[in-house]
């Protein structure tokens, strides 16, 4: 069941409401008829003439004990004889055989001036019988169990009232509070809704809401900035789209027109034609293969990395010396030695070996691009705080320092590329596969001049406890 959040306090503090409300009903539903206060009495009486029945020689701990037996605190009592003499006494001015007078009665001179207010009782102890004695007796102040009971319940219902005043007040204060910040949140979404991604979601109220709003901004933000890329990407494809499709209309319209006088005209505008085809080709290849690195369901496997890395040097090192290049490839650091043996402890790394396999291809095609005839590509692999990091570097005019950390954004092209081949692509392919794995990828200019593009992995470390 969905609930409007004004809904649900309402609920809440009638709840909150009701609780008290029928609590002090069946409370005082169950209460008892008022009790008789001369009852205690009574059966106090009662249980002392019992013992009296049985033996006529009470002692002041029996009556104190019938006291207690009927839950009546007796702090001095006496047994007085019919003719007013004392038999049994505990109190100091009362002795035993004392005669006790009329005027004594009516100003007792029996307790010390430090009780200005006795609760004596002075009461036949067997009215059936005329020669039963007199029961004089002094109670102290006591709570009886329903006096407690009702005590407890006047405590509970005070507390519970309280309870409800707190919570109603809270649930207000909450309530408006909530109901604003939410208002708040539905305008600047709306807002953003309308596609006006700069608006700032305003977050406000709980801490949950705060975050709320954080998030609604990150993906704000993250939709924008996709939405700019993607516009970047179509100005670029289109800007790459339309030069080769304007040379080959131009060049199929020259034929047509029989503009080329000779065979051999002929035969160069083909040729164009063909070579700008190829390009586009190349460049509808590049953009689906792009595409493709977004699907986050790539399956991943680990990779034994040495034995990977042996064989992509060895296919690169042949298409090094078709280009009149030379390959180096091994374990080391640029600039410095390079040993052909793995190291010890290089370990396996899990990855989509066919998008590494054209992540690297990428890389190493960047570097043979910009590498002149003669010229010497590195492709390296060496450990860093245990993590295995591949490096490709080449002697070519490397990239100005303010563009290095454009190389990355897709049709992209530096300022010793522009009158090269190539679409922009290849080094945004590297770093998609490169986020995509988790990894990190850095370029720089090596000295005296040079490019140097390294990917930072992440060892494979199997879970062992399930074996």
């Amino acid at each position: 069941m969905k609930l409007k959040l004004r809904t649900q306090f309402f609920i809440l503090t009638v709840a909150v409401t009701l609780f008290p409300i029928i609590f002090g009903l069946l409370v005082f539903t169950n209460q008892q008829t008022k009790r008789d206060p001369r009852e205690p009495t009574r059966a106090f009486l009662n249980e002392v003439a019992q013992l009296w029945n049985k033996k006529q020689n009470l002692s002041i701990e029996d009556i104190r004990d019938a006291g207690e037996a009927v839950g009546l605190p007796i702090i001095n009592a006496a047994l007085i004889a019919p003719d007013g003499t004392v038999q049994v006494s505990s109190f100091k001015n009362l002795p035993l055989g004392f005669k006790l007078e009329v005027a004594d009665l009516v100003r007792p001179p029996l307790l010390p001036a430090e009780r200005p207010r006795p609760e004596l009782r002075f009461l036949p102890l067997d009215q059936s019988q005329s020669k039963s004695p007199l029961l004089l007796f002094d109670i102290q102040p006591f709570w009886s169990k329903e006096d407690i009971r009702n005590k407890n319940l006047m405590l509970v219902s005070s507390f519970a009232l309280g309870a409800f005043l707190i919570a109603g007040l809270m649930s207000l204060l909450i309530l408006r509070s909530t109901n604003r910040s939410i208002k708040n949140l539905i305008n600047d979404t709306a807002t953003v809704s309308r596609g006006k991604l700069d608006h700032e979601v305003k977050g406000s109220g709980a801490v949950e809401l705060r975050s709320l709003a954080d998030s609604i901004n990150r993906m704000r933000i993250t939709l924008r900035d996709m939405i700019t890329r993607r516009m970047n990407m179509l100005i670029g494809v289109s800007h790459d789209l339309k030069t080769p499709i304007a040379l080959i209309q131009g060049y199929t319209d020259a034929l047509s027109d029989n503009m080329a006088s000779d065979d051999a005209t002929r035969a160069h505008y083909l040729e164009i034609i063909r070579e700008k085809s190829a390009q586009l080709e190349d460049l509808v290849s590049d953009l689906i293969e792009f595409m493709k690195i977004d699907d986050f369901n790539t399956p991943l496997e680990s990779v034994n990395f040495a034995a990977l890395m042996t064989n992509l040097g060895k296919r690169f090192e042949e298409d090094a010396r078709l280009l009149g290049l030379n390959l180096v490839h091994g374990y080391g650091r640029p600039n410095g030695p390079i040993s052909q043996d793995a190291p010890l402890g290089l370990p396996m790394v899990k990855m989509n070996r066919i998008l590494f396999e054209r992540t690297v291809e990428n890389l190493v095609s960047n570097a043979f691009r910009y590498t002149g005839p003669g010229g010497t590509v590195e492709m390296l692999v060496y450990l860093e705080d245990g993590q295995p990091v591949l490096t490709v570097a080449d002697n070519g005019p490397g990239v100005p320092p303010e563009e290095l950390q454009y190389i990355f954004d897709a049709f992209y092209r530096g300022s010793h590329s522009r009158q090269e081949a190539g679409h922009g692509l290849g080094l945004t392919i590297v770093k998609s596969v490169v986020d995509l794995h988790g990894w990190s990828v850095e370029a720089h200019n090596r000295m005296p001049h040079g490019l140097v593009i390294s990917i930072k992995m992440k060892a494979y470390m199997p879970d062992r406890s399930r074996i």
